[in-house]
Formats: structure tokens, sequence, C-alpha cells
């Protein structure tokens, strides 16, 4: 009997994932269709502001790990600019999590900051104070010191409260809720059984050797999210990088299936080598830019059900894309990546870039990871260097849509879905919602 196919597959059937011989992906998903794709989104101001309450006030927002946030007291400040907001997430004496406006409720002024507003700050404290006028706020947001008593009206002053955010926590990522009047979904809901509970008995809190990269482009936050959604690109754009696998060769990066969990997707890249070293440095490190291949400490080349749901054993590379800024990759032989992709502006973005391994056990492993890291970090720099290129190219206008291929079927979904949210918010604007 033929599985019915939805948009939200909860079971782990393999052949879900998988392409019959002679299908292409985009058959067997023809809701999205195989025709030109439109990039106004990427280049229209106005679009960009429907787009910022559709996409990112009404969903729900990954802003950190919990291991950040490990003690008492312990908290850090996350910089929305696209919901022209900052949040503080810090933990509170009953060991909760929880997520505040960084906004002071008495002026408005910002309350956790240093020498600069605009940028994020870590730290811990048992009491949140406010520059302007001294006044306290506990753990839980509650007004604990208010200066000058005698001068409040009424119970104005000790009423005062820091605007809390929902805040939910999926094994360990950290995610936040903006949308006015409170959610309309849980974080379970909107994640879906097929990664709620796809990702259980990955040790995420044990690879807790971080290196971190933030930095800012002169283009659409989509067009960077598009470069992380698909293979086609590797061979020519980092032929450097990984010169193995250049224009000619035998060696291609191209995803062994691709599937969608509600308005998430995920694709998996076959390991077409176990020891894909191309220059000295790297047999000498025992690295490359994707990863370090020095034994690790623990076997984590078996995924979870969600990362791996075709049990596909000669696996590279497993990436998710989490509505709708966020991507989570694993590594072989055992390591993870997380990507979060900020809009400043219809034509600028801030990037984060999380790579997280197993603690090194001494000097040799160290320096694998290292360099691997370090190798990563100039590929996906490349990626980063053609932003501004095609900023500049589509806000041209010399073309009003583009071709996709069936290799590019995340992109395609990606971009369906946008226009689908924002097309939705037009709607209710139009009703008076």
């Amino acid at each position: 009997m033929a599985v019915q196919r939805t948009e939200m597959y909860v079971d782990l059937d393999p052949d879900l994932f998988l392409l019959k011989p002679g299908e292409t992906w985009t058959e067997k998903y023809p809701q999205l269709g195989t025709g030109l794709v439109s990039y106004e989104s990427a280049i229209s101001a106005e679009f960009y502001e429907h787009e910022r309450e559709a996409v990112f006030r009404r969903n729900w927002l990954f802003v950190g790990r919990t291991e950040q946030v490990k003690k008492t007291g312990d908290y850090f400040t996350k910089e929305l600019e696209v919901c022209k907001t900052s949040v503080i997430i810090i933990r509170g004496k009953d060991g909760k999590i929880r997520g505040f406006h960084n906004t002071c409720p008495h002026r408005g002024n910002k309350l956790l900051w240093q020498e600069n507003p605009r940028r994020p700050v870590e730290g811990r404290c048992l009491r949140m104070t406010c520059k302007y006028h001294g006044l306290g706020f506990g753990l839980d947001g509650k007004v604990e010191v208010l200066t000058d008593r005698e001068n409040w009206f009424g119970s104005q002053g000790s009423d005062l409260h820091l605007a809390e955010i929902p805040t939910e926590i999926w094994n360990g990522f950290i995610f936040i809720n903006l949308t006015p009047g409170g959610p309309t979904q849980t974080l379970r809901e909107h994640l879906g059984e097929f990664y709620w509970t796809g990702f259980d008995g990955y040790p995420f809190e044990e690879l807790s050797e971080v290196v971190t990269l933030t930095g800012e482009a002169n283009s659409n936050w989509k067009t960077l999210a598009d470069a992380f959604a698909e293979g086609y690109h590797v061979p020519y754009l980092h032929r450097w990088s990984f010169p193995l696998l250049k224009p000619g060769t035998e060696i291609t990066v191209r995803p062994q299936c691709y599937g969608l969990a509600g308005k998430h997707s995920f694709y998996i890249i076959d390991r077409v080598m176990d020891e894909p070293y191309a220059y000295e440095y790297e047999k000498l490190a025992r690295a490359t830019g994707a990863g370090s291949l020095y034994p690790f400490a623990r076997d984590l080349s078996k995924l979870p059900p969600a990362a791996n749901p075709t049990g596909h054993d000669r696996w590279l590379n497993s990436s998710h894309v989490i509505w709708p800024n966020m991507q989570i990759q694993f590594y072989w032989p055992g390591w993870f990546l997380i990507y979060a992709f900020w809009p400043l502006a219809y034509n600028r973005m801030r990037f984060d870039v999380e790579l997280h391994y197993l603690p090194s056990r001494n000097f040799s492993e160290m320096y694998s990871h290292k360099v691997a890291m370090q190798a990563f970090m100039d590929a996906a720099l490349q990626d980063v260097n053609t932003l501004e290129a095609t900023q500049l190219g589509l806000e041209a206008r010399a073309f009003e849509h583009y071709p996709l291929s069936d290799g590019e079927f995340i992109v395609r979904r990606f971009h369906k879905t946008i226009y689908a949210e924002v097309a939705a918010y037009r709607e209710s604007l139009r009703a008076g919602r």
C-alpha cells in the first residue's frame, strides 16, 4: 500500500526520504512545483517589514544553550534587531531559565549592558540593577529595590516587573517566542514530533569545546540560509578548501536524501572517503574543513533517529533547517555546529556560528580540533564572501524570477514558506486582525 505523504512526517519510514529510480525530489513533493522563484523578498524594504512581523515575531526563535546559564544568576543577553528588542536569558533561584525583555519598566532604559548598549553581555548576578535610577529586579523579574520609595504613587512602584517572554527548552537549546498576545503553539508543536523526540539521546551538552564566529554582511539573511541548504556550490566555491571535490572529478557533493518535517527540512550528504586529506598539514593534524578525524573519546557516528532516518551508514553531513532561521548540522564522525541567521535590514544581516566538539584529552586532539575548526571557518567565510555580490546582482533586477535545480529543493521550499507566512500576515492586516 502506498504511503500517504503529508507536510508533517511523524513516523520514520525511510521510503519517505529516499528516491525511487528515475524519481526527482520535486516530483516526490509536487506541491512545491518546478517553476521559477522570485527573490523579491530579498530586495524589498516593504516585504522586509512584513517579514519581521510574520516570520520572526510570530515563531519560536533559538537564542542560546543551557550551558550558558548553568548556575543560579547566570545570564546572557541577545540582541534581536529584527524584532527591535534585546532579551535577557537568566537562571533563577528555582533553577528555571527565564527570558525577559532587556528593558526597565520604569523609564524604558536598557537594563543589562556595559560600554555599548548595542552589544550583548553575559555574566552572573543575584539582582538586575538599572543604571539610570538604581531600581533592582530579582531573578524572577520582580522589583526588589525601589529607590525614592516615598515619591511613587500608590502601588505603581512596588508593582513593577520585567516583561517576561515565553521561554522553552529543547535538548538544551533555548527558544523564545515574541508573538503578540502570546504563542499560538508550544515549542513542541512548532518542532513537531519528528524533531521533538527525534534528537533524543544525542549528548549535545557534552560537546563543550566550542568555537564561535559572529559577523555581518551586506545581504539579505535568506541569501546565506540558501547557501547552507544545498551542496551544489561546494566544488566550485570551496575548490581551494576541498580540492578533491573540484569540478571534473567523479566526486560530487549531493544529498543522499531530503526530508520535510512541518516547516522544517533536512538533508544528508554522503561520505565519499574516510580520509579526504588534500594538504600535508591536514594529514599531520588529522583534520579537514569537514572536521577532525582524530579518534574521538566517544563514538557519535550513530546519529539519533531524526538526524539519520534512513539509517545511512556512509553519512558525512546531516543538516537540519529549523524554521525560521536556525540550522543544526551533524558532521561525521561526531561533532555538530549551529547556524543562526539574523536580519538587520532587508539588505543586511548578522550570522552566528558555533562549532561543538567533545573536550580534547591531549595536545594532539586539541590541535586536530583547532585545525579543523579554522579550516571550516575559512570555508564558511567563502560562503559569506559571495553574499554582497549576490545582493547587488539581485538588486539590479535584471531578472524577475530565477530557476532552481532539483538539488536546490530545500531552497525552493524555504522561499515558498517565507512567502506563504508573509501572505497570511498581510491577509490578517486586511481583515483587521
